[in-house]
């Protein structure tokens, strides 16, 4: 079960990734307040920054995949946190209108 929710985390993460930095994966930044969200924020970048987060997370899960151990587990955890903490840090000081 371990190894078939990695597998599906990476597919997700790396798919969403490439369909983000594309710019056809606006359909993944839906949902409520979508205008008010327009009016906040500079939605191009946005969606290349969670691109570049989802496609992280992605080559991460996949390495994660591949290892065992508890070291590899805190370093997956570090870079899980850390990018998705980049990319909320990277909205509000330079994704910002």
């Amino acid at each position: 079960m371990d190894q078939t929710f990695g597998i599906i985390i990476s597919a997700i993460s790396l798919i969403g990734g490439v369909l983000l930095l594309t710019g056809n994966g606006g359909f993944l930044m839906g949902g409520g307040n979508a205008e008010e969200r327009k009016k906040i924020y500079n939605l191009d970048k946005v969606e290349r920054a969670s691109g570049i987060a989802f496609l992280v997370v992605g080559v991460a899960s996949v390495i994660d995949l591949f290892t065992t151990g508890l070291l590899a587990s805190i370093i997956y955890l570090v870079v899980v946190i850390g990018s998705f903490t980049a990319l909320f840090v990277y909205m509000r000081k330079k994704c910002m209108k």
